[in-house]
């Protein structure tokens, strides 16, 4: 099975950071390697909402397609549809997502998490694959906060 970490990204950052997403990448890693480390737990904790497991459970039980089955078990969530399984645990903050494949969790989970949020951030704990689970919408592309600079 691959894993995945799920951030949850709050507005305003993901808004600054959405191109760069190789910069928060290499944040999640170094946070992921030591998430004692004061400094990190810190800007880890302004960045992102935590997942408050029980609550994510209920809203995919609430919004997720009939087709879907969806069970609590201890500290971890088992989602089912047809043959896919994926699992999801609350690990540092974050969520961890065990599937067979990514499609799985294209077509399965994504669609609930933009429905909660639309800025979860992606990283494969054992690849090199990271990135937003939704694309910048043309209203929020509006909305950045960033600088062009032109030199003649």
């Amino acid at each position: 099975m691959n894993a995945y970490s799920i951030y949850w990204i709050k507005e305003p950052v993901a808004k600054s950071y959405f191109h760069k997403s190789d910069l928060l990448h290499r944040f999640f890693n170094e946070y992921e390697n030591d998430p004692e480390r004061n400094y990190l737990s810190k800007q880890f904790s302004f960045i992102t909402q935590r997942f408050h497991l029980y609550k994510f459970a209920m809203h995919l039980k609430q919004f997720s397609s009939p087709n879907l089955y969806v069970k609590r078990i201890g500290n971890r969530i088992q989602i089912k549809r047809d043959q896919e399984v994926l699992f999801l645990y609350v690990e540092n903050g974050g969520l961890s997502l065990r599937c067979s494949n990514l499609e799985a969790a294209v077509s399965i989970l994504f669609p609930v998490l933009e429905d909660i949020h639309p800025f979860f951030f992606v990283q494969g704990q054992d690849n090199k694959h990271f990135g937003w689970i939704s694309p910048m919408t043309h209203d929020n592309k509006n909305e950045l906060q960033q600088v062009l600079y032109s030199y003649f």
